[in-house]
């Protein structure tokens, strides 16, 4: 009753379908993370006999395609009740029609960035972190369906919820959204360069922004801006092809955990964390909800899947044509 009154009808009962998926597939998870964990390890022969035994799928050939095809199959449909609905099937086309677009419309540019992609081995390592998130999304479903109930309850923005998660387990937690945000960080690299090859041609070229006495601020390579701080990312992302959420992006937050200036009362359910760099003092604090907490930890994790598909859709480009034959091997 309190839920319906909350969201209203129509939201309650998508809140109850998402939670009923959760109830049929939790006991899935651990094998979902065993199969991600094959997949991780190159233990690719194992991967298709553990895909076929526990999730009826069959791999194709042993064509990495193929096996990529398997492994997202799994991993999508059971992180499902974990997104937004429709964000998997329209960001999956944005990307697909834009890598296409750049493949066809600037092919010399687009052969650079995915040449460099793969001489680097980002996108091969980038797409293990991405991979490792899922298990403590998975551990964590429990404590996780209260925040998802934040995306349909308008209410709570103007009350405070407590939600019961014991002091041991928020460590726990503190971790996955720093490790989670470390992933963000690098995964922010393939936006920008997708964003330098759609406004000016050149994966490396990012605006110029210079200061009041005509130092260079913005960086001069993909590769320099790789090392920029999470916090200052976002200045130099100035396409509009794709928006960060920015409640997924709260640095003053993932800052604050990475340098363990962070407080937990576990009779309250109130997290303190101070933001700034102040010394030997810690005066400017701020506080929030447990539960807030955990709905920005699904926040933040829904912008690594997304993120995720480009980084998926950039490796297909990099495996079959026609990006396969931009690239020197």
């Amino acid at each position: 009753m309190q839920a319906v009154g909350r969201s209203g009808n129509r939201l309650a009962v998508f809140h109850r379908e998402r939670l009923g998926i959760i109830n049929e597939q939790y006991k899935k998870y651990p094998e979902v993370t065993e199969l991600i964990s094959k997949y991780i390890k190159g233990f690719y022969g194992p991967f298709s006999d553990y895909a076929k035994k526990r999730f009826k799928i069959t791999v194709k050939s042993k064509k990495m395609e193929d096996i990529n095809a398997t492994l997202y199959k799994v991993v999508n449909h059971y992180v499902l009740p974990f997104t937004l609905p429709h964000d998997n099937r329209e960001i999956v086309q944005k990307y697909t029609a834009t890598v296409i677009d750049l493949m066809q419309n600037k092919t010399g540019a687009m052969a650079a960035f995915l040449q460099e992609l793969y001489d680097t081995n980002f996108l091969a390592n980038l797409q293990r972190d991405c991979l490792k998130v899922y298990k403590p999304i998975f551990d964590a479903e429990l404590p996780l369906r209260p925040a998802l109930f934040l995306d349909v309850d308008k209410t709570y923005a103007a009350a405070k919820t407590a939600m019961r998660v014991s002091s041991q387990d928020f460590i726990e937690y503190r971790e996955v959204y720093k490790d989670m945000a470390e992933v963000l960080n690098r995964q922010l690299v393939l936006v920008a360069g997708m964003g330098n090859l759609i406004e000016r041609g050149d994966h490396n070229a990012f605006a110029v922004r210079t200061s009041k006495n005509g130092r260079r601020l913005s960086p001069a390579s993909l590769n320099d801006y790789s090392d920029v701080a999470l916090g200052s990312k976002l200045q130099d992302l100035d396409s509009g092809w794709y928006i960060v959420d920015p409640l997924a992006h709260d640095n003053e937050l993932r800052n604050a955990i990475a340098h363990n200036k962070i407080d937990y009362d576990d009779a309250t359910q109130i997290i303190t964390y101070y933001p700034k760099l102040e010394g030997m003092e810690r005066e400017k604090k701020q506080e929030i909800q447990l539960l807030d907490y955990m709905h920005r930890l699904l926040v933040l994790f829904r912008e690594v899947h997304r993120i995720h598909h480009l980084v998926k859709c950039l490796n297909y480009a990099l495996l079959i044509e026609p990006g396969a034959s931009m690239v020197k091997r």
